[in-house]
């Protein structure tokens, strides 16, 4: 939820044309084999500002915010910061300039505690010993200060994606107490509660004089949150605007260019489901102690449920124990019309049911295979002959799916982690569904991904 009064805290455009550019890209390119991710890209930042940034998957977002942030080295280009040209920042250059970025998916040490993942590289000291005790003390005091209700011990691992991220955002802003701090996507896996949480921890940093960079999908967070917004579009900067002069209307004719919103939604049509239709996934008082307790669902075929709940709910510990991640301590799963738990995922994909998980990067994907190789990974058996695989089958398959789901891609051997975080989530639900499921247990599969991105896993 944006809080509605996010307008009145902007800074006034008089007052942001008298502040001073504390960042400024010009001509920023950058070439991957087969692909042009960014050609000619100019931005400048003023400080104090939070300027969004948004485009569609693929747009060229996330390759901007890694050379920024000192990952990615630009092919061409030339970057100002603090009175400095330079052709590349590195990792130290951002750290020393007092840059920060909180990604979209959050990378923390599981087996560390929150403590210890806020402070990893910022340990306080006592001499040559780490002073724990002030490091574990200042935590808490974090942790009061931002009303974020974790525990200063618990391992990051036990934590849930909204709450993780949330710590990172903290790190960022009262541990490295960064002046320039690039959120990518950070509020796309947050719960109700901890995007309050989230919008008021960047409010008190514009208030402080702090410098917000904003990727955002999300065209009412951009109009509510932000002062200014650039829009990319194929690589290229289309417009940097005053988001006072926007409405949503201007604002997704600006990101789709030709395409027209009304135009894509009347593509996708929903039809009601027969009640007298067979039951395809029926759930019997299941439960899972600690987590969730007597889940009594019945789904018939054709059907969207929807599944809603807070953050801790038992939302994703439901689809997992479904389909044999995590243990069943009670109750009965049926499926189409044959009883019985499903005990590994494996057994799962053999009755019909699939699982699109919350965290794509950690679960949905092998980050170091290509495109091709992920999305045919569920579907082996129905590619190969006597185990061994059909390559005509595959490329077909492939193909097929790579037009159906609109993937961007180089080419079907380009390794998936290179791909933008739409287009990664478009792999995961392609690879579900190559194998014509009976059933889809999708949890939040939309996350992160543009309005094109989102009609287009929808309507398949």
């Amino acid at each position: 939820m944006i809080p509605e009064n996010k307008q009145e805290n902007k800074i006034p455009q008089e007052k942001q044309l008298k502040q001073k550019k504390i960042l400024q890209l010009r001509n920023i390119t950058k070439i991957y084999p087969g692909t042009v991710a960014l050609q000619n890209v100019n931005l400048e930042i003023l400080q104090g500002e939070v300027h969004g940034i948004i485009g569609k998957n693929g747009a060229g977002k996330s390759t901007l915010v890694g050379i920024i942030s000192g990952i990615i080295t630009p092919s061409g280009g030339e970057l100002e910061i603090g009175g400095r040209k330079l052709a590349q920042l590195s990792r130290l250059d951002a750290k020393r300039e007092s840059i920060a970025i909180v990604p979209q998916e959050p990378q923390v040490i599981c087996d560390f505690t929150v403590a210890e993942n806020l402070f990893l590289g910022d340990y306080p000291h006592r001499g040559l010993l780490v002073n724990w005790a002030q490091m574990y003390r200042r935590t808490e005091d974090i942790l009061k200060q931002t009303k974020l209700n974790i525990n200063a011990w618990a391992k990051a691992g036990e934590l849930t994606i909204s709450e993780q991220q949330l710590m990172l955002l903290v790190k960022a802003c009262y541990v490295e107490e960064a002046d320039i701090i690039i959120l990518d996507e950070a509020s796309a896996s947050l719960s109700q509660d901890d995007e309050k949480i989230y919008y008021s921890i960047i409010e008190e940093q514009q208030r402080i004089g702090k410098t917000i960079i904003l990727i955002s999908h999300r065209t009412d967070e951009i109009l509510k949150v932000c002062n200014r917004v650039t829009i990319i579009r194929d690589g290229c900067t289309v417009k940097t605007v005053s988001c006072t002069e926007l409405d949503k209307q201007k604002f997704s004719a600006l990101i789709v260019g030709d395409e027209s919103d009304k135009d894509r939604q009347k593509t996708t049509s929903w039809t009601s489901v027969d009640p007298e239709s067979e039951t395809i996934l029926r759930l019997n008082e299941l439960t899972r102690l600690g987590y969730f307790e007597n889940i009594t669902l019945t789904l018939k075929k054709g059907e969207v449920v929807g599944l809603a709940g807070l953050r801790g709910s038992g939302r994703t510990e439901l689809f997992k124990s479904i389909v044999g991640i995590d243990p069943v301590d009670a109750g009965m799963v049926e499926i189409a019309g044959r009883k019985g738990l499903l005990g590994t995922p494996s057994q799962a994909l053999e009755r019909g049911v699939v699982y699109l998980p919350e965290d794509r990067e950690k679960e949905g994907l092998v980050a170091v295979l290509s495109v091709r190789e992920n999305m045919v990974l569920n579907s082996l058996k129905q590619i190969s002959t006597v185990s061994i695989i059909d390559k005509n089958r595959e490329n077909e398959q492939v193909s097929r799916l790579i037009n159906t789901f609109e993937i961007i891609t180089a080419s079907p051997e380009q390794e998936v982690n290179q791909l933008s975080g739409g287009n990664k989530q478009k792999v995961v639900v392609s690879k579900i569904s190559a194998v014509g499921p009976l059933v889809y247990l999708l949890d939040e599969p939309t996350r992160g991904i543009d309005i094109a991105a989102k009609d287009s896993i929808l309507k398949n």
